[in-house]
């Protein structure tokens, strides 16, 4: 091996085990300003990220943290209304909702205090406008409203979750769901479904009603992420058993009835693989992506399956990024993001720590972040792979978006602390003309809620606490504001925003105790008005209620990192998903550390493509 090679996997080492470690610690270098602002006082817009509380989890659930015992506010997922009437009235509001797992007050009779709730709130020309926090009907079992899902017909909430309450009654959870009146958020009750309004329906069994075949019917399966093909019809990408990937679609009736429309297996060789899905509206196929492996961590590489939406039926379908052990380079947590006619794949890296092996799906290594984009056609990669995309190296998210004045594309990585102690951050990634990815910028880094949690205490108030899980964090791109450019209006600077549901503590006080999680909704301004010179800035529970604050310092100032950061290479940050002891340290900026390793690895990016290496 030349010395070469030798010293570059001596970077690549240092970026697995530092990596999961650093973050940004003023994250915007703005010193986290505090919104609002008089419009007056300098050349530069300062761009603060609307965050405000939504659903408090401070009092829900029981005092300590323990299996099942939950955490307050768990995995949030969230949407706002993209349905033809929906998008007529965006001049003066938007409709926002997310749902969510709650901690209850009182445990069910599988002595789990883990249950299902949702959100809805207005973005509207004057502000945001919270609406309805409902707590959905105690369900049976350990894992009674995992994972769950929301999205909006014409008239409906859709509301998709993995629960043991379904008509197997085997204890295997599967996917199942309740829907709401949209206008009101009341539960309604769903044709066919024998078990009434407070008992959601398995969706499993109406697609057999459907006529569907389905293997092993009452087996395990978990959704993990939806989209909208029309108003009434949806694609989710679901686990089964923990060891295949699958899609399904399913329609929403004017009255409300269900029907699947097809539920189709992608690999049979895919441990812990949490599908993902995308699509562009009006397209004849959609996209999913999963690891592949047959042991854990994932030793075969990240599938990227193109499918026919009407029929589920696979066109293509390849291994895009290949895992090595012998190398020790494992894959983990793809996530895909639509491009127009690109995807845009997020994902880990991970390696193996030598005397770290729980048996239980985990690397207990180091991760690093990696983004690639490949084209839609024939699914070949476009360009090099982006290393370290995220601010914080475990567990990101990654969304479609567009940026700036001239709204360009570019993808947006979400990503959040692993003790809960410190923000969550979105890094803009620019996608070039062609296709390929820009550069990290650290003038492009957004504060989207003050406390995130991505690996403490969602983890350690599941099921397998200390084991296999983690605090899911996303985003979604391209939110209207109602009040753009408009006297008076709601950030009028702004024409859209990112939209995220982020769980936190709910402030200093509930960061003191370490007990509970609650829902922060946070609008991070996207793209915004020509002519403007613009800044990150901080993030503020008033933001857009006055004209947007200025500065004076031009934007390579204002917007660099903060001069005291420094890197910390401790702590838990970096270690697998086991939460036990996940107080550990705190970092500071990553942006010296990646711009070392990308230097270095830079060097090497076409022959670590052709070995397998980390790049």
């Amino acid at each position: 091996m030349k010395k070469t090679r030798h010293v570059s996997l001596l970077v690549t080492a240092l970026v697995l085990v530092a990596a999961g470690h650093a973050y940004a610690e003023g994250g915007n270098g703005t010193g986290g300003g505090t919104g609002g602002g008089t419009g007056a006082g300098g050349n530069t817009v300062r761009l603060d990220s609307r965050v405000q509380l939504w659903v408090s989890g401070d009092a829900r659930g029981p005092a300590n943290v323990g299996k099942n015992t939950g955490a307050g506010i768990m995995d949030a997922n969230f949407t706002y209304d993209t349905t033809a009437a929906a998008k007529a009235a965006y001049g003066t509001e938007v409709l926002l909702g997310t749902t969510y797992t709650r901690s209850a007050n009182q445990p069910n009779g599988n002595g789990s205090f883990m249950q299902g709730g949702f959100a809805l709130a207005k973005l509207t020309d004057k502000g945001v406008q919270i609406g309805n926090v409902v707590d959905l009907p105690a369900l049976d079992g350990e894992r009674a409203f995992m994972r769950p899902l929301i999205a909006f017909t014409p008239k409906f909430i859709v509301l998709v979750a993995a629960s043991e309450d379904n008509d197997s009654g085997n204890g295997n959870p599967k996917p199942v769901l309740f829907l709401a009146d949209k206008a009101t958020g009341a539960l309604v009750n769903i044709p066919g479904n024998q078990r009434g309004i407070n008992k959601p329906i398995d969706l499993v069994t109406v697609a057999q009603q459907s006529g569907v075949n389905v293997d092993n019917p009452n087996d395990q399966r978990g959704p993990h992420k939806i989209v909208s093909v029309t108003d009434d019809s949806f694609l989710v990408g679901m686990q089964y058993n923990n060891q295949a990937q699958e899609v399904f679609r399913f329609t929403i009736g004017a009255d409300g009835r269900p029907t699947v429309n097809w539920l189709q297996r992608y690999s049979n060789n895919a441990v812990h693989n949490r599908p993902q899905v995308a699509y562009t509206p009006g397209a004849p196929e959609a996209y999913m992506t999963a690891v592949e492996c047959n042991a854990q961590p994932a030793n075969i590489g990240i599938r990227l399956t193109k499918l026919d939406v009407n029929t589920g039926k696979p066109l293509a379908s390849q291994i895009v990024v290949k895992a090595d052990p012998n190398q020790n380079r494992y894959v983990s947590e793809p996530h895909i993001v639509d491009l127009g006619d690109k995807v845009g794949l997020v994902y880990g890296i991970t390696s193996k720590a030598r005397n770290k092996a729980d048996g239980n799906g985990h690397a207990g290594g180091a991760n690093v972040s990696h983004a690639s984009v490949f084209s839609k056609a024939d699914l070949a990669p476009v360009g090099q792979p982006l290393v370290a995309p995220a601010n914080y190296q475990r567990h990101p998210g990654a969304f479609a978006m567009k940026y700036g004045p001239d709204a360009q594309p570019a993808i947006g990585v979400i990503s959040g602390s692993s003790t809960g102690t410190a923000k969550g951050l979105l890094q803009v990634i620019p996608v070039n003309p062609d296709g390929t990815l820009g550069a990290k910028d650290p003038l492009k880094v957004y504060t989207v809620s003050t406390y995130s949690d991505v690996a403490n205490l969602q983890a350690r108030g599941k099921r397998n606490p200390n084991n296999q899980a983690k605090g899911f964090i996303n985003g979604i791109g391209d939110v209207p504001n109602p009040g753009f450019d408009k006297p008076g209006g709601f950030y009028p600077e702004v024409r859209t925003f990112s939209f995220s549901t982020v769980t936190g503590y709910s402030g200093p006080d509930a960061a003191t105790k370490g007990l509970k999680e609650s829902l922060w909704l946070s609008l991070v301004p996207a793209t915004w008005k020509q002519g403007l010179s613009t800044v990150p800035g901080g993030v503020s529970d008033s933001a857009g209620n006055q004209p947007a604050a200025r500065t004076d310092a031009p934007v390579e100032e204002a917007g660099k990192p903060s001069s005291n950061a420094k890197i910390a290479l401790g702590g838990t940050d970096s270690s697998g998903c086991n939460t036990s002891g996940a107080a550990g340290g705190r970092g500071a900026s990553a942006f010296a550390l990646v711009a070392i390793a990308i230097a270095a690895l830079r060097r090497r990016r076409n022959d670590a493509e052709r070995t397998g290496e980390v790049s």
